[in-house]
Parts: structure tokens; sequence; C-alpha cells
């Protein structure tokens, strides 16, 4: 599955700036000039990339995320897709600018986004012994290096990743096709079996505890000799029924409550947007005519007043957003407590036919001819239970044998080993020992000006291992955010750069940066996106971009 990133948009609502830019299949570089070509912002857009997708990147401490919008155009095998990020605020479009989904939670954006790429990580849990989506970041992981993380075959490009511990053999043995999405069904459903071989045991120590009990009753079989008794019984279930109708109660006014506040947040962002589509027919006229909308008078000096009109759409952006992370949180608080109402129904429903039994209904409940007829059908159940468990065990052998991937592993392990060592001879790393890399699972480095060389040659592999193990997976642009360190020389800079513009050929697209780069000191064979950031330092964002490019936003934003 091809994913191509083709431009992305960054405002910032707050100054009222904006950066865009577009990229190409094939290989993008991103760059600046030679001479004192860093803090433009070449990090800053490589981050931007899988931090829109719903990773958690290493931004400077200068950048205030409460303020920025991004919105990624790309495409999945030609289709396209329009990504919104707000801070924990997502949106995802269909390339009509149609919204497909919204949410502002990472498992429920991870279950959204697996739907699209046909991929997702699957973690066991710390805490449980069961597997869980993991969030979107993790399926990054191998399609993105920080500058500051060219430090060997380690997986902390992305903040927020201690969540799980020993991650990243899932990560790789998902992306190389062994911990697919049928392999965790398979998961799914031995441990649905297991569960179920385990309650039908519980069945059975329970039906032979009560058969026991019962045939012990029956020897002195006696009914209950008074009225007071029955009596009792029922009160007993009318003041359980009582109890439920005080919590179903409760619960109704809550989901009244929660209604409400929907309804209300209904009418304040019809008025607000009301307010917005007023306020801009009001800076159209001001720019057509150049008077006040209210007396009709010609104005001395509009853009005050403009500016003031343009402050209050900002101030409503903000305002939007807010209101649309409250409403998903009000919506799923409303779904939990409907259904824990209809879940009271049920009881109340079961609690009310036992009340509406009547004294001789129960007499009869308890006569000796039921009892015997409980005790025949437990026999009945402790000769069947036990053949439904020899079953499903026959299905749990069954999953054993198709579960077994240890094939696999040794094959990726044998073509991990044979990679890496012709790349170690290929630019002579001595210091990498053999047995350093005779299984995927080990870590290791390189050393000095080595390590961001030996970072992308451990990086690549693992790519090389997706195409060769699942060819047909999703296949993720390559992002590689400065891969040159200050004190990598002249001659290790270009035999980086070399390294990288023969291994793009292997992606569908590569993006990487770097400062002072030229297209005629490499003999590139493709075509190759360059894109040179000219701007001061520190000011990747202007105000030109936001407003040529600010129908985008509102449309995104208000959708």
């Amino acid at each position: 599955m091809k994913i191509i990133f083709k431009k992305i948009y960054i405002f910032d609502l707050k100054t009222k700036k904006a950066y865009f830019t577009e990229f190409e299949e094939g290989l993008n570089v991103i760059t600046s000039s030679e001479k004192n070509g860093n803090e433009r912002g070449k990090s800053l857009l490589l981050r931007s990339l899988y931090h829109t997708l719903g990773a958690d990147c290493y931004f400077s401490k200068k950048w205030d995320q409460k303020s920025k919008v991004y919105i990624l155009f790309l495409e999945v095998d030609g289709k396209g897709y329009v990504i919104f990020r707000s801070e924990k605020l997502f949106k995802i479009f269909n390339e009509k600018i149609e919204l497909m989904y919204k949410c502002n939670n990472r498992w429920e954006l991870a279950n959204t986004l697996e739907k699209i790429f046909n991929f997702s990580i699957w973690i066991p849990n710390r805490k449980e012994n069961k597997l869980n989506i993991a969030p979107p970041a993790y399926s990054y992981l191998i399609n993105f290096i920080d500058q500051d993380w060219y430090k060997g075959s380690y997986f902390k490009s992305f903040k927020n990743l201690e969540q799980f511990e020993n991650f990243k053999l899932s990560v790789i043995y998902s992306h190389l096709g062994i911990y697919n999405k049928k392999y965790f069904e398979r998961i799914k459903e031995k441990e649905k079996i297991e569960d179920n071989i385990k309650e039908i045991k519980y069945e059975i120590e329970f039906r032979t505890k009560m058969k026991k009990e019962l045939e012990s009753d029956l020897v002195n079989y006696s009914c209950p000799e008074n009225y007071e008794e029955l009596k009792n019984e029922i009160l007993l279930e009318s003041q359980t029924y009582s109890s439920l109708i005080s919590e179903m109660s409760k619960i109704r006014n809550k989901i009244i409550d929660l209604k409400n506040q929907l309804i209300q947040q209904k009418m304040i962002i019809g008025q607000i947007t009301e307010n917005v589509k007023s306020t801009e027919k009001d800076i159209n006229n001001i720019w057509k005519t150049n008077k006040c909308i209210e007396c009709n008078s010609l104005l001395n000096n509009k853009f005050k007043i403009l500016s003031k009109k343009y402050n209050y759409i900002d101030n409503i952006h903000f305002m939007k957003n807010i209101l649309d992370n409250e409403n998903l949180d009000i919506k799923r608080d409303l779904e939990k407590y409907r259904t824990k109402y209809l879940n009271f129904v049920e009881q109340l429903n079961e609690y009310d036919k036992k009340i509406s039994k009547n004294e001789i209904e129960i007499k009869e409940y308890f006569k000796f001819r039921e009892i015997n007829n409980l005790v025949n059908n437990l026999k009945k159940d402790l000769i069947s239970l036990p053949r439904e468990i020899e079953n499903l065990n026959i299905k749990l052998n069954k999953l054993k044998e198709i579960n077994d991937v240890k094939d696999k592993i040794k094959s990726i392990d044998i073509a991990y080993k044979t990679l890496i060592s012709k790349l170690k001879s290929k630019f002579k790393l001595e210091e990498l020992g053999d047995d350093n890399f005779d299984r995927i699972s080990k870590n290791f480095s390189g050393s000095g000006s080595r390590v961001p060389l030996v970072t992308l040659i451990w990086y690549f592999t693992i790519n090389d291992l997706k195409q060769k193990f699942n060819p047909n997976g999703a296949m993720f642009p390559m992002v590689l955010d400065s891969p040159n360190n200050a004190e990598t020389d002249e001659d290790k800079k270009k035999e980086i750069f070399k390294y990288i513009i023969e291994s793009s050929k292997k992606f569908d697209q590569l993006i990487f940066s770097t400062i002072g780069f030229s297209e005629d000191d490499y003999n590139i064979e493709t075509n190759v996106n360059i894109k040179v950031l000219k701007n001061e330092k520190y000011k990747l964002l202007d105000k030109d971009t936001y407003e040529k490019n600010i129908e985008i936003l509102n449309i995104t934003n208000f959708a």
C-alpha cells in the first residue's frame, strides 16, 4: 500500500501566520544555506508530518502547540485524504474535504487510521495479559528519525512511548507481516476459546456442587409451612425492585442533563457560526465601500475596525475547538449512561417477573418434582460440558499449529544478518561485531561520527525486510530529520547523503533535511524535489501565507 504526503499547512491562530509546502513522490530534500542556515524550520517542518498523523514529536519549547493547526494532504494508493490536527483534536476528510471522522482520543484515532491504512500495531498490555491497539505513533516508528535520535537501533524519535514495555519487537514484526491483523484475530480467537474453557470448567464445578446439595435436600425434603415465609421472599424482591427504580431515576436525570447540554452547545455553535458569517460580510462591505456598517459614513481608518473584526473571528476559532472537544466528551458520557440505563431496565423486568409470581407458583417452584427435574438437568449438563471442552481443545490445538511463527522469525533473522553484514563490509564498520546483529532482537550502535550512518543502515534494513516479507503492507514515507550531525566531516556527510539517495529508490517517498544541499554534488538518477528555506531564523510561518490559505483553515476548522 503506497502512502504519499502531498502537501502540508501549518497555521498559528494567535499570530495569524502560516506555512505551506508541497511534496512529490520519490526523493524530497528540505535544505537551507550552507552559511548560517540553521534555525530556518527544517526540523519543525519534518516533525509536523507525523505529528499531524497522531505522533508527539520533540518540538522546541518556543513552539506554542496550543495555537497551532496542522493540515496534511496525503494519498493512500491514489485515494486522497486530509488530516486536521489542533492539539488533541483530530479530523479526517476525504479528497473532497468532506468530514469523515472526528475524535480527540488516540485510541479512537488508531482504530480510524487502521481502516485507512489497513495497518495498525497491536501490543500486549503491561498489566493485563491481553492485546491492545497502540496509538498511531507506534505505526510510524520505522519511518521517522528525529535529528537528536541518530543513536543506533532504537525507537525514540517520538514522545510518550513509555506506556508500553518492550514494544520494539511488536512494532518490527507487525511491519514485517508476522504480527498482522490475521495473526491478532487468531490471538483473539485463542483467548476466547481459553475463556470459554475456563468458564465451562467453572460451570462443571458449580453444577457438581449444586447437584450434591440438591440431592442432599431431596433426602429430607420439606415445603415452607406458612404464608409468612413466602411473603418475606416477595418482600425481599420488592425491596430490590425499589432500589433499582431509585437508581434508574438518578441515571435518567443525568441523561436529561447531558441532552440539555448538547442542545445548549448546538445553539451556541449555531450562534457563533452566524456571527462569523455576519462578521465576514461586514469585513467584505468595509473593504468594498470603506463605510461604517452602522452609520454608513466614510471611514478615516478602516484598518482599526477590520483588525477588531479579524480578531473576533480568530477568537471564535478557539471557542469552536473547545466546544468540539466538549461535545465529544458529552456524547461519550451520554452513551455510557444510556447503556447503564438499559441494563437496569433489563434487571427491572427480571425482578418484575419474579414479584408477579403468586404464592401458589412460589410453592410449586419448591416442590419435589421441580427439584428432581433440576437434578436431572444438572446430570445431563455434567455429561455434555466435558464434551464441549474436548471440542474446544481440538480447535485450540489447531490454532497453536497455525500460530507457529518461529520459522518466519528465523528466516527474518537470517536475511537481517545478511543485509547488515554486506553494509558493514561496504562502509568498513569494523566496530560492529558479528554477534551484535545475528538477530533482529538485538540492539547495536556505532561510534563517534559513524553513529548517524549506522542508524540509517539499521532503519533502512528494517524497511528492506518489510519490502521482502510484507510487500503489500502499508509503506509510509521515510522522513529523515537532519541525518548529518555537527561532528560529521565533509567526506562522511557526502557518504551519508550518497547512501540516502541510493536507498531512496526503494521508497515510494523519502524526505530528508540538511543544510547546503546541492543536486550537483551527487549523481542523482531520479527526479528530486528540493525545497530551499530562505526565511529568517525562527520565522518559517508568515502572514501572507496565512491570508492566502485562510479558506482551507475555515473549511476544516468549522467542519
